[in-house]
């Protein structure tokens, strides 16, 4: 009975555990630039109305610190649009390890086919850029 219950709790663990941020399969995207190792988890939206496009961000190094503030760092691209800055960053500033979500405004994105997340001067020179594609929007 006791190694029952330990199992149904390992179960209930390793769902909620699982189900944390995830994505559809295929949705997230990795780099490396400067040392810099960034994962960048495209969020399902809620419903189709959702106000915002969100990610999860990872970002983790062991050259230096992470000081940059994600609001000015990170830009939606969509196709022949001008750069969308984005609406919240709920991450850290600093150190050798960043997460967080970011989110930008769905208005105008929900609708496109392709967007490309940008992430400026990731160490200090170079630009990552993470694109999605979509069928009928996101």
């Amino acid at each position: 009975m006791k190694s029952a219950y330990i199992l149904l709790l390992l179960l209930v663990f390793s769902v909620a555990v699982g189900a944390e941020g995830t994505a559809a399969p295929g949705q997230r995207r990795t780099a490396e630039v400067g040392g810099i190792a960034v994962s960048v988890t495209l969020l399902p939206t809620v419903q189709s109305s959702s106000a915002t496009i969100d990610f999860k961000l990872v970002m983790n190094t062991h050259r230096g610190s992470l000081p940059m503030n994600m609001l000015n760092v990170a830009r939606l691209l969509e196709k022949g649009g001008e750069p969308i800055p984005p609406v919240a960053w709920s991450g850290g500033k600093g150190g050798h390890h960043l997460s967080g979500r970011l989110s930008f405004p769905a208005s105008g994105t929900a609708s496109e086919e392709a967007f490309t997340l940008m992430l400026q001067g990731i160490d200090g020179q170079n630009d990552l850029r993470f694109e999605w594609t979509t069928e009928g929007g996101v």
